[in-house]
Formats: structure tokens, sequence, C-alpha cells
């Protein structure tokens, strides 16, 4: 599942904290599965960071999927072998 959860600011008079927003990362593939089977397991994945999940009013017709509003990443760099992990960074496009 992914979320996007917007901050909960707790009222004044409550004794509870708020919440603070909560944008899950997502692996986003942009291409065709036979062509990232055979490119390997990361290639055609991109990173986005999910803002918002809405659904279209009817008055634009039956999509019965949601849609997500997200931020793009640039895409996987080099594998950073002391942590194991690939580099990414925020879009400017």
């Amino acid at each position: 599942h992914v979320r996007a959860t917007p901050a909960i600011t707790a009222p004044a008079s409550s004794r509870k904290p708020g919440l603070p927003a909560q944008f899950d990362m997502a692996l986003i593939s942009k291409t065709p599965k036979h062509r990232q089977q055979a490119w390997g397991m990361l290639n055609g994945l991109h990173v986005a960071q999910v803002h918002v999940i809405f659904k279209l009013p009817l008055q634009f017709g039956q999509y019965s999927c949601p849609l997500a509003y997200v931020e793009w990443f640039t895409p996987l760099q080099g594998l950073d072998l002391i942590v194991g992990m690939y580099q990414v960074s925020r879009s400017t496009q």
C-alpha cells in the first residue's frame, strides 16, 4: 500500500500531539514488462514521492482507478558500495 497523508495539527485544547505528513516513495515502471525483464530488475524503474492520491469527479467520465500526484526523482545513479544503496535526488524537470 502507498500512503499520502497530510499533517494533522492538534487542537489547542488537546493533549495529543499532531501528526506529521507522510508521503511514501514508490518505484514506478515506465518500461514495458518484457523489456524490463531483459534489462534487469531495476532498469526502467523510476523513483517518485507520492503527495496526493485521488479519484476524478464523475463529470470527467468513468475512471475507476485512483490517480496520484507524484514528485519525480532523478534516475538511479551508481550503487554506493559503502551503504549498498542507489543515489537519487529531486528532479528539476
